[in-house]
């Protein structure tokens, strides 16, 4: 005997398989491997991020992370170097939800002029469209209808933050968060577009443990995207002309591309640059608690000395650091690990400053 309970449940079934989308065939290990219209698309950010891709930018509180979004889209939309990465120029759209609408035209006026009087290249913005959501955040599946048809002629979009289009999901709640993440591959599958979210970090995250855990929230964040770029303070350093600059250590997290060394920026306002001469051991906040010595800090200790000997190199670590010997000598072991001193290819023993 059929029952009312047996009727609902083969109408919900029904419900489900109508709601479930085309999905594509199985397909013969053998025919995959010839199939020739498979490619590769293109770099949008080169070396870490394709086209139809998900990257994920983690910081602290006021870490300049807004600004460095800000920099990727003029980047993006006009072509020019990010953070040393080459950029493929495409259309992008910027998800505003905390800055007033006359902050981010500030901020926008400002990163423009400072490619402006960088490079040669006129940069204008007309590529670059913006969305002050400010006082409207909402959750993605609620945005997603607002922006569909005109997804398609973007390469690049960008949320800023992650937490302002939760809606009612909590960011601990891996199923809530895995519904999340979909919405936003279901923009970059179907669009085409590569989809940027900013994201912060758990409290005391910073600095701490590897850099895919310390952002806040579920693990599914650290497991989902294609690409992630961490952003980590560091002390205050003084560059090449003795002008103390702020400075983050950058750690790119990558599925697609071969894996990249963390690298140093400094704060050059309105945006960061690359130094090599920054010391990304020496993390903000951990004062006593870190080491006294940094592997970093013979980065250009010995250009003065051009070609130089290992007992040459421990003796200039313990004049400049005043340390002892056998510390002097696990420094610049590491630093030959670390290739910051590196021996030279004509004369064995003999190394030269990298």
């Amino acid at each position: 005997m059929v029952t009312n309970t047996d009727i609902d449940f083969i109408k919900t079934m029904r419900e489900d398989i109508a709601d479930t989308p085309t999905l594509p065939d199985i397909v013969a290990g053998n025919n995959f491997l010839a199939d020739t219209t498979v490619e590769e698309p293109p770099q949008l950010i080169h070396g870490v991020l394709h086209q139809g891709s998900k990257l994920i930018i983690g910081g602290g509180s006021k870490g300049r992370k807004t600004w460095s979004f800000m920099d990727l889209a003029l980047c993006v939309s006009e072509g020019i170097p990010w953070w040393g990465w080459p950029c493929t120029q495409g259309r992008v759209l910027y998800l505003n939800f905390e800055l007033q609408p006359f902050a981010m035209q500030k901020r926008m006026r400002m990163i423009i002029d400072h490619y402006n009087h960088q490079t040669e290249h006129q940069v204008t913005g007309q590529h670059f469209d913006v969305w002050n959501l400010r006082g409207h955040a909402a959750a993605i599946e609620l945005l997603r209808p607002k922006i569909q048809e005109r997804l398609a002629s973007y390469s690049l979009i960008i949320f800023d933050p992650l937490y302002k289009m939760l809606g009612s999901r909590n960011e601990n709640d891996a199923g809530e968060m895995g519904s999340l993440m979909n919405e936003l591959e279901a923009i970059a599958v179907n669009s085409n577009v590569s989809v940027v979210i900013g994201a912060h970090y758990r409290k005391g995250g910073a600095g701490e443990g590897k850099a895919m855990d310390r952002i806040s929230g579920s693990g599914v964040l650290a497991r989902d995207p294609d690409a992630i770029l961490t952003m980590c303070d560091l002390e205050s350093q003084e560059d090449e002309d003795d002008t103390e600059r702020e400075c983050c250590v950058i750690e790119p997290i990558l599925r697609n591309f071969p894996p990249q060394a963390p690298f140093g920026l400094y704060w050059y306002v309105p945006v960061f640059r690359h130094g090599d001469w920054i010391n990304l051991e020496r993390v903000k906040g951990k004062g006593a608690a870190g080491p006294k010595y940094y592997t970093d800090d013979l980065k250009g200790m010995f250009k003065d000395l051009g070609e130089f000997k290992k007992a040459d190199a421990v003796k200039k670590v313990v004049a400049e650091l005043d340390c002892s010997d056998s510390t002097a000598k696990r420094l610049v072991n590491k630093a030959i690990d670390k290739e910051i001193i590196k021996e030279s290819a004509l004369t064995k023993g003999v190394y030269l400053q990298v």
